[in-house]
């Protein structure tokens, strides 16, 4: 028997002990919220007063946006996060940081005290105040009303969302982490919290060849493939490059469970998410 559930904005197919958390994403030109993940309690590292002073030992929410966000915009007031005791929590901060390379400003970071994983857990997070989309495709959205159940603490990271992207913008990423540039195809992988190896390390090659690309051709049929490369490399962020030599369009992108870990150290489930092109949002 399979059963399907939602884990935050994420679909959880299980089947016999494994699950594979397959992204509610596909192309809309409507905002909407893609998750809240309840990545750290009470134990965000010192170097995140660097992100925000008074961050140590604080929680942390990432939240992924279907658009990436106007940082002009962006205020802690447009945030309220519900905890099950029915608690509401205003963020300390917010910041688009580390995710902010081109393209990658849809992760917000939220920072602050936002319950207890064991007996008052984060559940609910909520836009209240007018937080805008940058039109960077399309005209300008209001996320203004939204709201996504949190992923709680104890659950590991899930891809949410994979598009392809154009070479001017994945040119444009770190120098030495970005795709060669006789890539192809370009695909970001967006998870729901930041993922390093369960020894604080990027990944490698091996993890590079555990990714799988699902390629459909005109005629409908699909090949699955391994990216030649991994880019995006180095910045401690939630985004990862797929370096492709294939131009055939990428239709979605899995990952097997159990090798890449949350700031909390729990490892990812499966997962699986279909391939979107930013020009379709």
């Amino acid at each position: 028997m399979i059963v399907s559930f939602m884990i935050g904005g994420l679909s959880a197919t299980e089947a016999g002990p494994k699950q594979t958390v397959m992204a509610k994403t596909t192309p809309t030109q409507k905002p909407s919220l893609l998750s809240a993940f309840f990545g750290l309690d009470d134990s965000l590292p010192f170097i995140a007063n660097l992100l925000c002073l008074g961050a140590w030992d604080k929680d942390g929410i990432p939240v992924v946006f279907s658009h990436t966000v106007n940082p002009d915009s962006l205020q802690t007031e447009d945030f309220q996060v519900l905890t099950r005791g029915g608690g509401v929590a205003t963020p300390l901060c917010v910041t688009l940081r580390p995710a902010s390379d081109v393209g990658e400003t849809r992760t917000v970071l939220l920072i602050g005290e936002f319950g207890n994983a064991v007996s008052d857990p984060p559940v609910i997070v909520r836009i209240v105040g007018d937080l805008f989309s940058d039109g960077a495709v399309g005209r300008p959205l209001n996320f203004s009303g939204l709201e996504t159940v949190v992923t709680p603490l104890n659950a590991g990271p899930a891809l949410v969302l994979a598009e392809v992207i154009p070479e001017s913008i994945w040119s444009q990423s770190t120098p030495g982490t970005d795709c060669p540039r006789k890539s192809k195809q370009v695909v970001r992988v967006t998870w729901a919290g930041g993922v390093r190896l369960a020894d604080g390390e990027e990944p490698g090659d091996t993890e590079r060849e555990l990714y799988r690309i699902t390629l459909r051709y005109p005629d409908g049929s699909k090949e699955d493939v391994v990216p030649f490369a991994l880019g995006d490399l180095g910045d401690r962020d939630n985004n990862h490059h797929l370096c492709l030599d294939s131009q055939i369009p990428a239709y979605a992108v899995s990952f097997p469970s159990g090798h890449l870990v949350d700031p909390n150290g729990d490892f990812n489930p499966d997962t699986w998410v279909q391939v979107v092109d930013v020009s379709d949002l």
